[in-house]
């Protein structure tokens, strides 16, 4: 590709590009569903991860969250505040805390699967089965989290 042709494939060809689009328009339709729940978009990902594993450190989840450790700080301040997760310190070692959905965390957490499902198929509606499964691989690859 030279420089002359590039400002009119930009939308067409730009993994940049394309990817931003998407992820605002998912983004954004994930915020009105999660709207319905009363829940800030903020925290759902934090949500999903201890639906998947309770428990974890507040570094754990930065880190799987790919979060800034202040900002998942505050988050699960919010989260404490509104009654979704508490803290309790690990009994092996008393400096790291470990963060645990409460009843009323994991009752909104377990809506949020059909949610997803919902939205991947909106989204994902051009493209065969096959196509699906290869695009989520291919973007796996890209992000290095294949098996």
């Amino acid at each position: 590709m030279t420089g002359a042709n590039w400002p009119g494939r930009t939308q067409k060809e730009s993994l940049g590009f394309l990817s931003q689009v998407l992820a605002r328009r998912v983004d954004e339709a994930m915020k009105k569903q999660l709207a319905g729940l009363d829940l800030d978009f903020r925290f759902f990902m934090t949500l999903m991860q201890l639906l998947a594993q309770d428990g974890q450190s507040q570094r754990e989840l930065g880190s799987k969250l790919n979060l800034p450790e202040y900002q998942v700080s505050r988050n699960l301040d919010a989260m404490a505040n509104g009654g979704l997760i508490e803290r309790r310190t690990n009994p092996s070692s008393r400096r790291t805390t470990q963060v645990f959905l409460t009843i009323k965390g994991r009752t909104l957490a377990e809506k949020l699967p059909p949610l997803i499902t919902d939205l991947n198929d909106r989204f994902l509606s051009v493209l065969t089965r096959d196509e699906r499964v290869m695009l989520i691989k291919m973007l796996q690859r890209i992000l290095s989290l294949t098996d």
